[in-house]
């Protein structure tokens, strides 16, 4: 009587193993999050838009000046290696690093000339110029699986897209601080 015990035992020891919470694996993630961590973000003002003018004397006031396209600013992502996240998803993560809001997916800067309005109230040689802050950075992006054990598809590239559209004048005897668009503009086109 008491082997029969024991095998009773033995056999329902066995059964319950296999389904012990011990043996499940933990949730670590929402079932088809996408995840991206960055590096190397950064802000610095582009222009798009510059032309050189000369004031004369007697020709200083409030002036509307025609400003001549540079160069274009775009907004969208490379896909370096591994899976591919959609522009969209991507820029919309960047913009949660970022302060502001980011042009979307696949917008571009004005590919032809802009009207400026400056004051100047000194005589000299200016340039009037439009232009953006241009934010760009290297993703790494990741999904969380199906079960929400783990992540896959990890996918890496860089990302562009602007910010903070601005315009205006700098005379070319001026020292603009570092790291204003004045500065881009000056060092670009004076």
């Amino acid at each position: 009587m008491s082997i029969a015990a024991v095998t009773g035992l033995t056999v329902a020891s066995v059964v319950l193993g296999p389904v012990t919470v011990a043996s499940a694996a933990p949730i670590v993630c929402e079932p088809g999050y996408k995840h991206a961590t960055w590096s190397q973000v950064s802000k610095k003002w582009k222009v798009t838009h510059a032309k050189q003018i000369n004031i004369p004397a007697g020709s200083t006031g409030t002036h509307s000046k025609s400003a001549t396209y540079r160069s274009t600013a775009t907004s969208g992502r490379e896909v370096t290696a591994g899976a591919s996240y959609s522009a969209a998803w991507v820029i919309s993560s960047l913009d949660a690093n970022v302060a502001g809001t980011l042009s979307k997916a696949g917008e571009k800067t004005k590919e032809s000339n802009e009207t400026v309005t400056v004051n100047f109230n000194k005589t000299g040689t200016y340039v009037i110029f439009s232009g953006t802050k241009k934010v760009s950075g290297n993703y790494k992006a990741k999904t969380c699986n199906s079960r929400g054990t783990g992540w896959t598809k990890t996918g890496y590239g860089k990302a562009r897209s602007w910010i903070v559209p601005a315009e205006g004048g700098v005379k070319c005897t001026e020292k603009p601080k570092k790291g204003t668009i004045k500065r881009a503009a000056k060092d670009g086109y004076c």
